[in-house]
């Protein structure tokens, strides 16, 4: 909202963030791209593009590169092609733990996917495992250990806030939807979203399957049908973080969560935060008498 301009590019729309946008630049699809994947295991890989573009829609870095160049930095934004992005990137991790220096978009379409490190000059495709000669990228050359123990969760259950939520993906969805909302195969596999309760704990609400319970943190509330299962703890619920604003009314787990995070690593505690759980047959009650029997 504080952007006086902001540009969206993106293979997709509507999405939440295109609300936001002042220009909307379409682009293309993985599968009409040319470009390099390196998976978790180093190992890079040419991926030529096989489909035709569609419509106006331009490939991410012809994107960057235009809007570069529109900003008054031609030189720096004169690409032509992906071989030559890559190119400049692989320069830009010589020297380091990752070095990808002697790789090109001609070398990896050769010689077939490639782990790295494979600094300049390097002619060997061969599988490589790291460390094996004691050596560690740090200062003195030795593995870092360190003892740490956990501090418990950021914001622990309470009284007038009895259960933790836990939020999590679904096998078939991705993300916020952008995708596989739109694919009708994975649609098909979770239409909707849900929240996962165990049966002592649904049983002492007096909520049955499919019944529609309200969540409410500290920070917001939604609302999701019920589904009552062994496979989540007593005192814990289960809510997929798949659904916002644009694919369903009222269910944007995220809106639950709390802004804490890891003081080392930074990492945010998405997995936990203490909510209450208000079943469907005293939602509709007056907010005094809802009150009353939340507290109680």
């Amino acid at each position: 909202l504080k952007s006086p301009f902001t540009v969206y590019q993106e293979a997709y729309y509507p999405t939440e963030t295109s609300a936001y946008a002042h220009v909307l630049l379409p682009a293309t699809q993985w599968s009409e791209k040319t470009g390099v994947m390196t998976n978790s295991e180093r190992r890079v890989t040419y991926c030529p593009g096989f489909d035709i573009p569609q419509g106006e829609a331009r490939h991410d870095w012809e994107i960057f590169a235009e809007v570069g160049r529109r900003l008054g930095f031609k030189e720096q934004f004169a690409f032509q092609t992906s071989a030559e992005v890559y190119a400049e990137f692989v320069q830009l991790t010589s020297g380091r733990p990752c070095d990808m220096s002697g790789l090109s978009h001609d070398r990896l379409q050769q010689q077939g996917p490639t782990q790295w490190p494979y600094p300049e000059g390097c002619h060997d495709p061969e599988p490589k495992r790291l460390y094996t000669d004691g050596y560690f990228a740090t200062s003195d050359g030795r593995a870092i250990f360190a003892g740490y123990h956990s501090k418990g969760l950021a914001e622990p259950s309470d009284p007038n806030y009895p259960y933790v939520l836990t939020t999590g993906r679904l096998y078939g969805h991705w993300h916020t939807l952008t995708r596989t909302g739109r694919t009708n195969k994975t649609q098909q596999m979770h239409p909707d979203p849900f929240i996962e309760i165990h049966p002592k704990d649904a049983g002492h609400l007096g909520i049955q399957n499919g019944d529609r319970v309200e969540v409410r943190s500290r920070r917001g509330s939604c609302q999701f049908p019920a589904k009552i299962t062994a496979f989540i703890a007593p005192g814990t619920v289960f809510v997929p973080m798949h659904w916002g604003a644009l694919w369903a009314t009222e269910a944007e787990a995220n809106t639950l969560t709390h802004p804490h995070a890891c003081p080392d690593s930074r990492q945010p505690e998405l997995k936990a935060c203490a909510v209450q759980l208000i079943p469907q047959s005293i939602i509709t009650q007056p907010l005094s008498v809802l009150s009353q029997e939340v507290d109680s």
